[in-house]
């Protein structure tokens, strides 16, 4: 994923400016880097203000057909995650933020990711 998403940033960037700032940079990740990929923003961002970010996607279509809460459904989830992880790890590192991405589906199944912007 984290291939896809640096490249997928670096066209876009051909395409139009991109901000710096971090928060700037969270909320293209969160509408327009998102919309692009899943077909809808991210439903909502939070942050610490201090480099700790928590995306909420409340149907992220690609858990949509998992079901269970049993290991082997767990394992499946965490090996889904994977991709959009590295999707926003890559995203980031083409703007120059260098960034740990975790996730996981939370009780009422919506999908969180947790965003930590390492400091300079």
């Amino acid at each position: 994923g984290f291939t896809v998403g640096s490249r997928f940033v670096e066209r876009v960037g051909q395409q139009r400016a991109l901000a710096h700032e971090q928060l700037e940079v969270m909320k293209f990740i969160c509408k327009d880097f998102w919309h692009e990929l899943f077909g809808k923003p991210i439903d909502k961002l939070q942050t610490n203000h201090r480099g700790v970010f928590v995306l909420k996607d409340s149907d992220l279509r690609w858990l949509s057909r998992v079901s269970g809460n049993e290991e082997s459904a767990y394992q499946l989830r965490a090996r889904l995650l994977r991709f959009p992880c590295g999707l926003i790890r890559g995203a980031l590192d083409s703007l120059g933020f260098t960034a740990t991405v975790t996730a996981d589906v939370e009780p009422s199944g919506s999908t969180a990711f947790h965003v930590k912007v390492a400091t300079e």
